[in-house]
């Protein structure tokens, strides 16, 4: 009777010893809202984890998910019987493929006030590009803009352009003719030219959307400060042309030249609106850096 005893109170620990660490461990679910996305669209990664009882997420941690941008997070805690938490992270991406979600390291503090983690499960997510069937890498300082549908009224468009394309061409045709029959001009410097398209581009600003605008400034300031210094900046994150250009310029406008770059990359979201000041400003601060390098 003992020895039936005995074995009934081991089998018994034994069973909650397995019931104990089934309950002691997270139980994680990863969802995206969509798996196939255009360069530069917000994608809505959200993690749903319980918790050991009375466990908390540790807020003090920084997340990165290497290949795309975090444009906005939140941590919120969902239900307080389950011990259930709910991250929720906006992303976007600027290169296209087929990313990889890698697995995100989430530190928490148990009860007994010990460090504890855990890992999410990766996920693939398609970014595409509308520009072609072709890969397009490191697209960084604009958001693709959305795929037009094929209607009548394009294809008429694309008509009317076409013969307008035609008659410019002929124009251009004569204009080459002349100039060559004409003795050969100096060459223009890269800095002249740059100053040049800057001043061209302010002048013609109404014509174009405040994304389109800083675009092509960044555009002009890379490819010179490129051929100036013989690197390729179009190729280069926020982030790294900065730590390029910044050894070439005054060290005391370096805090304003990473304000500058930073008012770039709020460009690429549809919601950006400068005002006249903030973008003759810019301008401005384009020009200066272009007359420095």
């Amino acid at each position: 009777m003992c020895k039936h005893f005995k074995y009934i109170i081991v089998n018994v620990l034994f069973i909650l010893c397995i019931y104990v660490s089934l309950h002691a461990q997270e139980r994680i679910n990863v969802s995206l809202d969509k798996n196939k996305v255009f360069i530069g669209d917000i994608v809505k990664f959200t993690i749903k984890v319980q918790l050991p009882q009375n466990a908390q997420i540790s807020a003090a941690q920084n997340f990165d998910f290497a290949d795309f941008d975090i444009i906005s997070s939140d941590i919120n805690r969902v239900s307080d019987a389950e011990n259930v938490y709910e991250l929720k992270f906006n992303i976007a991406a600027y290169k296209t493929g087929t990313l990889t979600l890698n697995r995100l390291a989430v530190f928490y503090i148990n009860s007994d006030g010990t460090d504890n983690l855990f890992f999410t499960p990766e996920a693939r997510i398609e970014v595409i590009s509308i520009v072609g069937n072709e890969t397009v890498q490191d697209i960084k300082d604009i958001k693709a803009l959305k795929k037009l549908k094929v209607k009548p009224i394009y294809i008429f468009l694309t008509i009317i352009a076409l013969v307008l394309l035609i008659i410019c061409a002929i124009f251009v045709a004569k204009a080459v003719a002349g100039l060559i029959r004409k003795p050969k001009r100096l060459e223009i410097d890269s800095k002249t030219r740059a100053l040049d398209a800057l001043s061209n581009l302010y002048k013609n600003r109404n014509g174009v959307s405040a994304r389109i605008f800083y675009y092509k400034m960044s555009e002009i300031l890379r490819t010179y400060a490129s051929e100036r210094y013989n690197f390729n900046a179009m190729r280069m994150t926020t982030s790294e042309f900065f730590g390029k250009v910044k050894t070439f310029i005054p060290e005391e406008i370096n805090v304003e030249f990473e304000n500058y770059l930073k008012t770039f990359n709020l460009a690429r979201y549809a919601n950006f609106t400068p005002s006249k000041i903030e973008i003759e400003n810019n301008c401005n601060f384009t020009k200066k850096l272009l007359e420095l390098l």
